[in-house]
Order: structure tokens, then C-alpha cells, then sequence
């Protein structure tokens, strides 16, 4: 049979495993919860992320929208430009060729 120092010696090893079991299911209950802190956070960054990549785009598009604006209207301008050229050289060579015109006929 068993003696009674092998009993009381299986007792201490049941309560220093039961004590071993109840710590780890401790570490494990923390690590749970220390886990599931992190998935959030990450959620919460991946959530930030995405809105500020969406801010990005958005201004992307504003920029390209300008960029486009200001060409189309600096097109425009230089259209002006040289229609403006166009006829001030058309009106001056009109003038000059009267004004030759004038000089060259007898008085």
C-alpha cells in the first residue's frame, strides 16, 4: 500500500500542479486579452489608413483636375494671344501697304 509520506507527497505535487494550471490559465486569459487589444488596434490603424489613402486620392484627382483647368485655359490664352497677333500684323501690314500706297501716287 502507500505509505503515508508518498500520500502526502502527491498531495503537495496535485496542489503545486493545480496552482501551475490556475497560472497558466492566468497568462493564457491575459494573453487573450492582450491579443485581442492588438487586433483592434490594427483594425482601428488598417481603418485610419484606408481614410487617409482615400484623402490621398481624392486629392490626387483635385490636383489633376486643376492641372487640367490650367492647361485648357492657358490653351485658351495663347489661342488669344495669337489671334491678337495675327490681326495686329494683318492691320499693320493693311496700314503700311495704304500708307506706301498714299506716298507712291502723284500729287
Amino acid at each position: 500500500m502507500w505509505c503515508t509520506d508518498e500520500i502526502h507527497d502527491l498531495t503537495d505535487r496535485l496542489g503545486e500542479g493545480g496552482r501551475n494550471v490556475h497560472e497558466i490559465d492566468k497568462a493564457r486569459k491575459r494573453l487573450e486579452t492582450e491579443r485581442d487589444e492588438l487586433q483592434s488596434a490594427l483594425e482601428e490603424a488598417e481603418a485610419a489608413l484606408e481614410q487617409e489613402e482615400a484623402k490621398v486620392q481624392r486629392a490626387q484627382l483635385e490636383i489633376a483636375a486643376f492641372r487640367q483647368d490650367i492647361d485648357r485655359r492657358l490653351a485658351e490664352k495663347e489661342e488669344e494671344f495669337e489671334n491678337t497677333r495675327y490681326k495686329l500684323t494683318a492691320d499693320y501690314m493693311h496700314n503700311h501697304h495704304l500708307t506706301r500706297s498714299n506716298t507712291n501716287r502723284p500729287a
